[in-house]
């Protein structure tokens, strides 16, 4: 996805250009999680990067150009870690995603790049290409696809409908951008019935009978 080069600003060697770019990553995911989107400008990230503010465009058209590549960092990272805890998920793979959910969906919230109120997060998400939305969205599915197999591997009889999925991702994203809507705890506690509900409508997964009569 990130391939395109925007030529403004400073020519940076090959080097410079990954050291630079990892470094606008850093800046912007600690400056738009304390701050909220609205809050952060490109000025005050190239400054905190020490770049000239036209070495900016040497990687990103734009700002919501920049936000995009920040959420699909971030959701690989995120994603490659549950990955590593994935056999977390054998004993009841049902209840380990409707946890997971819940888990990732309150962590978020403590993010302002996510507080609709601060950010505009839905307004922005939405209003994206459909190519870029599939684009993040094909990361998830992938995961799915992973947990699927490994259940599969261990004895479950899984079906999963993709759309299902990928509305439960975006209704998921909506409610997480505005937590800050309500008091924390009476969030906590319908975003949790949420989860646990929402699993079932585009995930089943069983025993298949010759493991369940062990």
């Amino acid at each position: 996805m990130r391939n395109e080069v925007w030529h403004m600003g400073k020519a940076f060697s090959e080097e410079e250009r990954i050291q630079v770019q990892q470094k606008l990553r850093k800046i912007g995911l600690r400056l738009f999680a304390d701050k909220g989107i609205k809050g952060v400008s490109i000025r005050e990230v190239t400054k905190a990067a020490e770049i000239a503010q036209g070495g900016f465009y040497t990687f990103y058209k734009d700002k919501t150009d920049f936000l995009i590549d920040l959420m699909e960092v971030r959701i690989k990272e995120k994603l490659e870690i549950l990955k590593e805890q994935a056999g977390d998920s054998l004993e009841d793979p049902m209840q380990y995603m409707a946890d997971t959910f819940f888990k990732q969906g309150v962590h978020l919230t403590k993010n302002k790049a996510f507080d609709n109120m601060l950010s505009g997060s839905v307004e922005l998400f939405f209003n994206t290409e459909f190519s870029v939305q599939e684009h993040l969205g094909k990361y998830y599915l992938e995961y799915m696809s992973f947990m699927i197999h490994l259940w599969r591997e261990n004895g479950y009889q899984v079906e999963m409908s993709d759309t299902m999925f990928t509305a439960a991702i975006r209704i998921t994203g909506v409610m997480i951008s505005n937590a800050s809507l309500i008091e924390e705890d009476q969030f906590d506690k319908i975003y949790r019935s949420f989860c646990d509900g929402v699993v079932s409508t585009f995930l089943k997964v069983e025993k298949s009978n010759r493991d369940a009569e062990q």
